[in-house]
């Protein structure tokens, strides 16, 4: 990813250099592939996501470690507690012995009142706790990192669907640019024929009627020039997002249909026995998320074993009426403890969440099933594109070669008045016809070929 992020800056500030002579930046398909994996929203959203989990299961694994906390107390008593006690018949037994002995007896107060505790109450504490056995959160952190797996596999599959888009937004730009160009030479052809039929008709030699024909089908034209011009610009502002760029960047994307000629004149339909949906993101992401489950129900089970904790005090109180602390005693105390919970009940509870679990694994193979059924439909459909694409190709190749040359013969045997207006009409729109249906399967064979490789999960 540096490296990318190297490039693309690299790139940028030499095509910044090269914007304040042409006011442009020219792009290829493949550095428009590679400034879209680095400026892309998307592919920014997959790495924070991956990190966060990554933070996540830093979290988790926190909680083997022991855990310890510490505290301080003051409390200041502003009346003392009080408590009543009653020492009359104390003083009488003494009373009687004192008579026995001659002495006067003692004088009985009443009830008399004492006070307890201090008016200053401090303490220091630190406490410890360390989970010894605890298979729940074992368990949770081997999800958690499943789920960090599964998040690179997302973001691997951003990459796939974002790589795919790229590819198909260009092709899209392609043939915009080629129809574009197809429609303004059509465009300057009727304007030529129309130009020689209005020559003819001010010499006399066609009629009114085909004079207008020849300037209708001008008008005619126009829209079709202006409709392929706004596709031009919405297709080049719709890879601009994808680019992960301003829609108003001057980007010019180099490139033709034709530089795909070769691809095509070489290219062999691939064996279907010969393809494998391995490396197919979504059966992937699936096969994780049946994996999680499982690991899930062993969390569930784990709920229902006895868990063990190893917990610790270290404590210093003093108490006086007094200030300061430092002529108070001080007096430690300390404790270790083990605590042991044993689940008694709740393995009823526990099978019941384990059958609906089983319940969703057995759903999620099915549409697993389902799911790989569709994609080889998919790959069939991809496979009979390209293969029709290829055929449309060498047909249509020669189709422009002859429609070309018969518009040249027509066009000249107008010119010597040995054809038709509706002649040349017709040899015009065969030539139009002929360019935009081979244009058309060189960019089915691209978008096709696009799609097989996204399907089969090639980065």
């Amino acid at each position: 990813m540096k490296k990318l992020t190297l490039f693309t800056l690299s790139f940028f500030a030499l095509a910044c250099f090269a914007q304040t002579k042409t006011d442009s930046i020219s792009v290829t398909l493949q550095q428009a592939i590679e400034i879209a994996l680095n400026e892309s929203p998307t592919m920014r959203i997959a790495d924070r996501t991956i990190e966060t989990k990554k933070y996540y299961k830093k979290e988790q694994i926190v909680g083997l470690f022991p855990s310890v906390s510490g505290s301080a107390s003051y409390q200041r008593t502003i009346q003392k507690q009080k408590t009543v006690m009653d020492m009359s018949f104390l003083t009488n037994m003494l009373s009687d012995f004192l008579e026995l002995l001659g002495m006067p007896p003692l004088e009985s107060d009443g009830p008399s009142e004492i006070e307890v505790g201090t008016f200053n109450n401090m303490g220091l504490s630190a406490n410890l706790s360390l989970p010894i056995i605890m298979p729940v959160l074992w368990n949770t952190i081997k999800l958690t990192s499943m789920d960090i797996e599964l998040a690179v596999e997302q973001s691997r599959a951003s990459k796939i669907t974002l790589i795919n888009n790229v590819k198909k937004a260009y092709y899209a730009v392609l043939i915009a640019q080629e129809s574009y160009k197809v429609l303004l030479d059509n465009y300057k052809n009727v304007q030529q024929n129309a130009k020689l039929v209005t020559d003819k008709y001010n010499q006399g030699l066609v009629s009114e009627f085909e004079k207008l024909r020849a300037d209708v089908q001008v008008y005619n034209t126009k829209p079709n020039i202006n409709f392929a011009a706004n596709a031009l610009d919405l297709s080049k502002k719709a890879l601009k997002i994808y680019l992960g760029v301003d829609i108003n960047e001057p980007l010019i994307f180099e490139g033709t249909l034709k530089d795909f000629e070769s691809e095509m004149e070489d290219a062999k339909l691939p064996e279907k026995s010969a393809l494998s949906l391995s490396n197919n993101t979504d059966l992937k992401q699936m096969d994780m998320a049946i994996q999680q489950l499982e690991r899930s129900k062993k969390i569930v089970l784990s709920g229902a074993c006895p868990t063990l904790v190893l917990a610790s005090s270290f404590q210093y109180m003093t108490m006086g009426d007094d200030m300061p602390f430092k002529n108070f005693n001080w007096f430690p105390t300390s404790m270790v403890a083990f605590s042991l919970q044993v689940p008694i009940t709740s393995w009823a509870s526990t099978s019941y969440k384990t059958k609906q679990i089983k319940n969703t694994i057995l759903n999620m193979n099915d549409n697993r099933l389902n799911l790989e059924r569709a994609l080889w439909l998919s790959v069939s459909a991809n496979l009979n594109n390209i293969d029709k694409a290829i055929a449309d190709f060498e047909s249509s190749s020669e189709s422009v070669n002859m429609a070309t040359r018969a518009f040249d013969i027509v066009q000249k045997q107008y010119d010597v008045g040995l054809a038709t207006w509706l002649q040349l009409s017709d040899a015009e729109l065969a030539l139009l016809r002929s360019q935009l249906f081979y244009y058309q399967s060189i960019y089915d064979y691209l978008v096709a070929q696009s799609e097989l490789e996204y399907v089969l999960g090639k980065n």
